[in-house]
């Protein structure tokens, strides 16, 4: 029976922390810096405290265009993205089709996937975000963006495993449609199943 894994990108394929905090978690106090002050780090602060560490919901509050963030993104260096060649042997070993939702740019995405040595074959499909969207779809939190993913593939909901590392973007809006979730690196959320690791994960997959 055929299966299909929707992937979450930032902290489950690609989990290097240095990378985040240098990168992301740098250009975006950067920018919040320069665009709203001191008053708008308290705003980015209070939304990494309260969402699970995802300070860019910042950017809905204090009203700045996630275009600026993702130009500084796509512009930033990735040297300290390295290539994990158990995760690229996992990913594509398994037996399943395989989608990749994520909130990151559709240009750094391409990137990215070269850095750890995988690319955007080893892939289905990709939903990123891209102009002229305002924000990532994926903050949206919605479930209609799995069913939409999930059409494509005419695969049962209970065939279907969405995998990722935070709650309330990667898990919940899947389980709401009957999908499967498998949650790496965390433990936190109601997901079906927790695992240290999305390797972990893919060597468990049945």
């Amino acid at each position: 029976m055929k299966k299909l894994i929707i992937f979450d990108l930032d902290g489950t394929i690609t989990v290097e922390s240095q990378f985040y905090r240098e990168v992301y978690s740098e250009t975006l106090n950067k920018l919040v810096e320069n665009e709203r002050g001191a008053e708008g780090l308290k705003v980015l602060n209070r939304c990494r405290k309260d969402y699970d560490g995802k300070g860019e919901l910042a950017l809905l509050a204090l009203n700045i265009s996630f275009k600026m963030w993702a130009q500084m993104l796509i512009d930033a260096p990735l040297d300290l993205l390295r290539c994990n060649d158990e995760i690229v042997n996992c990913v594509r070993k398994v037996d399943a089709k395989k989608a990749l939702y994520t909130g990151s740019p559709m240009k750094m995405i391409s990137r990215m996937l070269n850095q750890i040595g995988l690319s955007e074959n080893d892939f289905d499909v990709i939903v990123g975000w891209d102009e002229p969207e305002v924000f990532p779809l994926k903050w949206s939190c919605s479930p209609l963006i799995f069913e939409k993913i999930s059409s494509g593939f005419k695969i049962d909901f209970g065939e279907i495993w969405s995998v990722g590392d935070t709650w309330n973007t990667d898990l919940e809006p899947a389980k709401k449609i009957g999908i499967r979730t498998a949650m790496v690196g965390k433990n936190n959320g109601s997901p079906d199943v927790f695992y240290p690791t999305l390797v972990d994960f893919l060597k468990s997959f049945d």
